[in-house]
């Protein structure tokens, strides 16, 4: 069954309360779109590298930073790092001689942020 078949499956526009929802609904991503989503929660699925992108929420960070704050060896972490910028997740700045990372956009910024509180929230 495609992707197409399930259009009345988006999320509504307005709430019950009749508030404007977060989501207005989902772009036609097509079967090429649907594959790179998946790849991207790939990536983030991995621990060590969901780290390097909670480190890099709020400013850029060095390699060598990073890879104190997680644990990481260097290696470990450029490897890393690797994944996450052929995902469009994280976006690399020269600063002098030194490499910074941090979140590509906001659009990463809001995945990351709504999961973490939807991870917070209370389990009925």
């Amino acid at each position: 069954m495609a992707i197409e078949d399930h259009q009345n499956c988006q999320p509504p526009i307005s709430s019950k309360s009749g508030e404007e929802s977060c989501c207005q609904g989902l772009p036609d991503l097509g079967n090429s779109g649907v594959e790179n989503l998946s790849n991207i929660f790939k990536t983030l699925g991995d621990e060590g590298r969901l780290r390097l992108c909670l480190c890099c929420f709020q400013n850029p960070c060095s390699v060598s930073e990073l890879s104190e704050a997680t644990g990481q060896s260097q290696s470990l972490t450029s490897h890393n790092l690797r994944h996450l910028r052929d995902a469009r997740i994280l976006v690399s700045k020269k600063v002098g001689r030194q490499v910074h990372y941090e979140l590509a956009d906001d659009h990463i910024r809001h995945v990351i942020a709504d999961m973490a509180h939807h991870v917070l929230e209370d389990h009925d």
